[in-house]
């Protein structure tokens, strides 16, 4: 399990994700943030000295969430924070008996949008292939797809959390029951049938977005279509597959579950005062690469990046597009070794250390002179 682990860190590492560590054991009023009530229930607690409630952490999201709410509040964003740890549950069906687990995960903190999405989703891919799976399946979807269809359908608000349990469950039988007597039309009763099925590849975009008339619905589709097309210029365009009848409980957003057991999901977004967190940063290596870009150089941009990493450099991929001025300035706050601004010409902007000498080569040069051992 070790190597696992050190695989899969060593390539969110390669990614530009700094490792962080948070307590295992913590005051419970601190650790319920963020956890709905069956969550907290599965909690393990136990009293300190004083009498304080403590628990186990059952999940370490939320721990790294206040580790960005609280020590690295004044850190520019976005960040990317790595983490590993025991989670225990006192819920004994969860693990499959047992009570204790091992949990590596990423977060992108602070970034929003196709190009944020898409880094995720392509890391998690690339880390269920670091870690030796050879058999797996990413499904990709869309929250505001469904909560859009709900909205535009004449069902009583109180029949409305029966109808997305039922779709969540699979339970067609009491989806039947619910929507006899309502006042939906065939077309729309169909849809609530057909929804589950909606998933395949990107054909299956231009199929529901035949089956929806509201602007929530059709602007997630337009979301999802452009976060496929840059994971196919990952590379990763037949690992993923588009799910729009996924139903979990997730924040409104992309859904990105991995199966048989592997899941990525939205990063937290503390909001207001958060409790402060006791928590160390380590393995901050210094960055190899910031790779920043221009509108008309996004997809040559996720290339680069891919390639540099396919050379064990640590290479960052900015979300969001900037001139090469700001470009420089955003290398200086991450303390990147070397910036590449990749614009739509035949050439990439790049500059070494600490000097604003830019010099422009074709990407495949740059690649190799910073593969070199003193690249």
């Amino acid at each position: 399990m070790r190597d696992t682990q050190e695989a899969v860190l060593a390539e969110m590492r390669r990614w530009g994700y700094r490792y962080v560590v948070t307590p295992t054991l913590e005051r419970l009023d601190a650790l319920a943030l963020g956890l709905d009530a069956d969550e907290r229930r599965r909690l393990f607690k136990l009293m300190d000295a004083d009498g304080s409630v403590l628990a186990l952490v059952g999940e370490r999201t939320v721990p790294v969430a206040r580790l960005v709410a609280g020590s690295l509040r004044a850190a520019p964003l976005p960040l990317r924070l790595c983490y590993a740890g025991p989670v225990l549950t006192n819920d004994p069906g969860r693990f499959t008996r047992r009570r204790e687990a091992y949990q590596v995960g990423a977060e992108l903190v602070g970034a929003s949008g196709p190009v944020a999405d898409a880094e995720v989703i392509a890391l998690a891919v690339r880390c269920l292939d670091a870690a030796g799976l050879r058999r797996y399946q990413v499904d990709v979807g869309h929250s505001e797809f469904f909560l859009g269809l709900l909205d535009g359908l004449a069902l009583p608000a109180d029949l409305k959390p029966d109808v997305r349990a039922a779709l969540a469950q699979r339970d067609f039988v009491a989806l039947e029951a619910l929507l006899a007597g309502t006042p939906l039309r065939s077309a729309e009763h169909e849809l609530l049938l057909r929804f589950p099925a909606l998933r395949g590849d990107a054909g299956i975009l231009d199929a529901a977005g035949a089956l929806v008339r509201n602007r929530r619905s059709e602007r997630a589709l337009e979301e999802l279509a452009r976060v496929h097309e840059l994971l196919r210029a990952h590379g990763l365009g037949a690992a993923v597959s588009l799910d729009l009848g996924s139903i979990r409980n997730f924040p409104a957003g992309m859904l990105r579950p991995a199966r048989p057991r592997h899941r990525v999901h939205d990063p937290p977004r503390p909001d207001g005062e958060v409790l402060r967190l006791s928590g160390a940063t380590g393995g901050l290596t210094r960055l190899d690469v910031a790779v920043a870009w221009s509108p008309a150089g996004l997809e040559a941009a996720l290339r680069l990046a891919g390639s540099l990493r396919m050379f064990g450099m640590r290479a960052v991929l900015d979300t969001e597009p900037r001139r090469l001025a700001a470009a420089l300035e955003w290398r200086s706050a991450l303390g990147a070794a070397h910036l590449l601004h990749v614009g739509g010409g035949p050439t990439v902007a790049w500059s070494a250390g600490a000097s604003s000498r830019v010099r422009r080569l074709p990407a495949e040069q740059v690649v190799a002179r910073l593969a070199e051992p003193d690249g």
